[in-house]
């Protein structure tokens, strides 16, 4: 790939903060209580692989892109669906008295 000298700057400048986000992802991940560490467990892997591939831009390998690509999309997937059913459980029950009223009243 031919990529302009700002623009590897500019990812290498990403990669630098994206680092930061890492480490700070890895302390909440190990004050996270036993049985709660998916969710942090995937922000470190979005983050660490958002690394490698602003890397991968910004060295102008097309490999890497192709191999951390898909990972983020399945880490992606991953957080969407864990969100999705965070919302279904959260999602209060209806009680008795709500919802359609009998035929006959």
């Amino acid at each position: 790939m031919d990529i302009p000298d700002w623009l590897r700057w500019a990812f290498y400048a990403f990669a630098a903060v994206q680092v930061i986000f890492v480490y700070r992802d890895l302390q909440l991940l190990r004050r996270a209580e036993p049985g709660r560490r998916t969710g942090p467990w995937l922000v470190v892997a979005d983050d660490a692989v958002g690394v490698a591939m602003s890397v991968g831009l910004a060295l102008g390998s097309l490999n890497v892109l192709l191999a951390a690509a898909p990972l983020m999309l399945v880490i992606g997937a991953c957080k969407g669906i864990r969100a999705l059913l965070a919302r279904r459980a959260a999602r209060p029950a209806p009680t008795a008295g709500e919802g359609a009223a009998p035929a006959g009243q």
